[in-house]
């Protein structure tokens, strides 16, 4: 069911929602407001109101903000499975990428899939997203590592931002691995010079790079990353997951809005983020499918750094997207509270993609996710539950 009211009044028997305004960082992350028997008041799209109940449209025994999704690689096409088996067996993911597999073998899939074909694969992943709680996501290109086919992939996020009710961010990520038909400063030419008119179209948000052993050193991409910001670009980084080659610090010195992986993170890093505005985004999963170490979220958040969550949904070393699986093994591995995952799901996530949601309060957009658990620890616990009644995006029943 989708359907649009000017005013919609949601019951919740249990209202849980971060209390402040974001970016929470380190212990506010804790900051939860809890209520009982209240009804959230929205009129055309936004949350006016919240009070005691009186009557309500709906009615739900947990109602939350919604979720955001802030790092997938949507859009793709085709599987990976046959490196599932050979990681199984003990080949490691720059290994498998080196010998032609990994992100070369996806991107062959995208170049020969058509632009029809690459949309209806991501909107039924879009869908999925959404039937979990997820009102927002976050895509990227990097799957065409060629001028024609990354813009394939920006056109088809912006039709799923035209198209869905998902709040979609887009990201421009030429820099996922290093070409293999041509040398890296024609290939750094070729993408510096189609950024003014990804920019000039709105094709992307932010620009990104997979800045690790194997991929992108941080002296072959800073003059990139930074002509991308003179564009007025966000920029973010996918940062010291494989080893750590100083992206953390060439995150902080760009002003990025992100780092993301950070699972080879140092003390010195996580003491230069403390003193700086970049977030940090977490992906368990992909620790738990690469069967890798967990990132040092701990010492992160006790630290003061703002964290963000993301399943890193993709063919090869995330194929996972549930948001409840994410919060088990964050929760489990990372040592995060079930209040800081709520933050990080929500609130961060929010504020991370410019987006103003991710509190149930007044002035914010009516995106709620209303479960069929009034325990917001069920979710983690019985990840293989979907527990969502009713997801609401703008005060519009999605789901």
């Amino acid at each position: 069911m989708n359907e649009l009211r000017d005013s919609i009044i949601v019951h919740a028997d249990r209202l849980l929602t971060p209390d402040g305004l974001p970016p929470f960082k380190g212990s506010q992350m804790r900051n939860i407001s809890e209520m009982f028997d209240v009804d959230v008041v929205i009129e055309n799209g936004k949350i006016t109101d919240i009070r005691r109940h009186k009557d309500a449209h709906i009615t739900a025994k947990l109602v939350t903000p919604g979720l955001f999704d802030v790092h997938t690689h949507i859009p793709f096409v085709g599987s990976r499975s046959k490196e599932f088996l050979m990681r199984a067996q003990g080949r490691k993911y720059v290994e498998i990428l080196q010998s032609g597999g990994g992100i070369h073998h996806t991107t062959e899939l995208v170049r020969n899939s058509t632009e029809e074909e690459l949309f209806l694969q991501s909107k039924r992943y879009a869908e999925d997203f959404l039937s979990h709680g997820v009102v927002g996501i976050e895509c990227k290109s990097g799957y065409g590592l060629d001028v024609e086919n990354e813009l394939k992939q920006l056109r088809v996020i912006k039709r799923l931002h035209q198209t869905s009710f998902l709040k979609i961010s887009s990201t421009f990520l030429g820099l996922h691995a290093r070409p293999k038909d041509r040398s890296l400063d024609d290939y750094l030419d070729e993408l510096k010079g189609i950024l003014p008119y990804i920019k000039e179209e709105n094709l992307a948000q932010f620009v990104d790079a997979f800045c690790d052993a194997g991929a992108y050193a941080p002296d072959e991409i800073e003059q990139f990353m930074t002509y991308a910001k003179t564009l007025g670009f966000d920029l973010r980084l996918h940062a010291d997951e494989i080893e750590n080659v100083g992206a953390t610090k060439l995150g902080i010195e760009l002003g990025a809005k992100s780092v993301d992986h950070v699972l080879k993170i140092s003390d010195s890093d996580i003491s230069a983020l403390s003193r700086s505005n970049v977030m940090v985004t977490l992906m368990p999963n992909t620790s738990f499918y690469l069967g890798e170490g967990f990132a040092p979220a701990r010492k992160l958040i006790d630290s003061g750094i703002a964290i963000a969550l993301g399943s890193d949904f993709n063919p090869g070393s995330a194929p996972i997207y549930q948001p409840s699986f994410v919060m088990h093994l964050a929760i489990r591995f990372l040592k995060m509270e079930p209040e800081e995952v709520l933050t990080a799901y929500t609130a961060n996530g929010a504020y991370l993609l410019g987006i103003n949601s991710g509190i149930v309060a007044p002035s914010f957009s009516a995106d709620l996710v209303l479960w069929r658990t009034s325990e917001f620890i069920d979710i983690p616990y019985m990840f293989q539950e979907n527990f969502v009644d009713h997801v609401l995006i703008d005060g519009r029943i999605a789901i």
